[in-house]
């Protein structure tokens, strides 16, 4: 689970997702009308689970315990701790099973 090619996918995951995200944080301010609604979609596809946590019984994930009149409430400051732990283990996931399946076909003479 510790494997050095375990890591190095993990190391390519997050630098791709630091990538996807860049223009986004370097543009701010003055990001194109064309790259708002991905960006919102991507930012609100990664915070589903904070609110699949919060309806499960985990409190304390989202702002205002989910009341917050039309609208959705973001997330808390441990909301994202724990956002950013759940994606960082999704991640670590990926890149055992991708590392242990091409080192599968290695073992074998």
């Amino acid at each position: 689970m510790f494997e050095r090619s375990t890591i190095k996918i993990l190391l390519v995951f997050l630098t791709v997702y630091a990538g996807i995200w860049l223009p986004y944080i370097v543009l701010q301010g003055n990001l194109p009308a064309s790259l708002s609604a991905p960006y919102a979609l991507l930012g609100f596809a990664q915070a589903i689970p904070a609110y699949i946590l919060n309806s499960v019984g985990i409190s304390g994930l989202i702002q205002n315990d989910g009341y917050c009149g039309w609208g959705w409430c973001g997330p808390t400051v441990f909301g994202y701790v724990v956002l950013s732990a759940f994606w960082v283990l999704v991640a670590w996931f990926i890149a055992w099973l991708i590392s242990n399946l091409t080192n599968a076909g290695k073992g074998r003479s």
